[in-house]
């Protein structure tokens, strides 16, 4: 019996849920396993997992051995991952998942550029517009929009997702420019249920919150779809100004009620809570912090281009008007 090929077996079916899924991301077969944990319980004259149909629950003599197990596979992943760090550089695979509008604009350039920097690493990104939990799905980490779900995860907040209400000119002759946002209401939206599942906008200034609420005619998780909406001169919608850049600097895209600030949900990197993080994921969040935390590089282009942007993008800059 080895050991630590046990408790790690153990660690990961308690991480995920079930021997299959652990079977799944540990690329082993569900009776090695299955057999692994039989053979620690053996070991321990121990039972620790309750065993069902349905699912699968830890025993008191468990949950207490889990806390002490999951403490020592990080201590020693963390000690494997600086010694390996040290001699040679950051290595193995790193499994990140990120929101598509992130991944497509910024995220898969940062990560060529941070495989370079690490040549013996290998990077796996795939795209969610979903929330994904880095235990439960394999990731190393998660990037996606900050929420209050309660779970075992640790979070760093990368930056705020600061957010324009567009429209094409074409729309903006069909249908008018709204001048407050009341008028919201008498306009036709598309909306990205995925960042703000309820259908209002909240407008914030020092005093206050004033919150519209709008009624789309097209609903979606999917940043592109909205896009598409937006550019068929038919609808207006509340986007991530990153995403847009291109299309306000063109004049493809006109920005509304510009002298107001629209709350904004922030861009998380999501990880296993753990005493000790591996190093490739602290790395990571570091580079893209350094990248974006302070002052996000398309607000300032923005801001200089078109100055009326000033405090719809600014966290420094007070509202006028709510």
């Amino acid at each position: 019996m080895n050991e630590l090929n046990c408790i790690r077996a153990f660690v990961k079916v308690v991480e995920v849920g079930s021997f299959a899924e652990a079977s799944r991301q540990t690329d082993l077969a569900k009776s090695v396993i299955t057999k692994r944990v039989n053979q620690l319980e053996e070991y321990m004259e121990l039972q620790l997992l309750q065993r069902s149909t349905r699912k699968l629950s830890l025993t008191e003599g468990g949950a207490a051995f889990y806390e002490k197990a999951v403490s020592i596979v990080s201590q020693l992943d963390q000690a494997l991952a600086e010694v390996s760090s040290v001699e040679w550089g950051l290595s193995g695979t790193l499994r990140v998942s990120c929101v598509s509008s992130f991944a497509s604009r910024y995220l898969a350039k940062d990560l060529c550029e941070f495989q370079i920097e690490h040549p013996d690493l290998c990077i796996e990104l795939q795209q969610h517009d979903r929330f994904c939990d880095p235990i439960q799905e394999g990731f190393d980490v998660c990037i996606q929009v900050s929420n209050d779900r309660k779970s075992a995860l640790e979070k760093v907040e990368l930056f705020p997702l600061r957010r324009l209400i567009v429209a094409t000119p074409r729309y903006l002759e069909k249908y008018g420019t709204p001048s407050t946002p009341d008028e919201l209401t008498e306009h036709r939206h598309a909306h990205n249920n995925y960042v703000n599942s309820e259908c209002d906008i909240n407008f914030m200034s020092t005093k206050r919150t004033k919150s519209v609420h709008i009624n789309p005619q097209i609903f979606t998780n999917a940043i592109w779809m909205v896009h598409a909406a937006v550019m068929s001169d038919n609808y207006m919608a509340l986007m991530p100004a990153f995403f847009i850049e291109e299309e306000l600097a063109s004049g493809q895209l006109v920005a509304v009620l510009t002298d107001m600030k629209i709350e904004s949900p922030t861009l998380t990197a999501f990880y296993r809570r753990s005493s000790f993080v591996p190093m490739k994921v602290r790395i990571l969040i570091n580079f893209l912090r350094r990248k974006y935390g302070d002052r996000p590089p398309w607000e300032t282009r923005l801001v200089e281009d078109f100055p009326n942007l000033a405090v719809a993008l600014r966290s420094d800059v007070k509202n006028r008007t709510a």
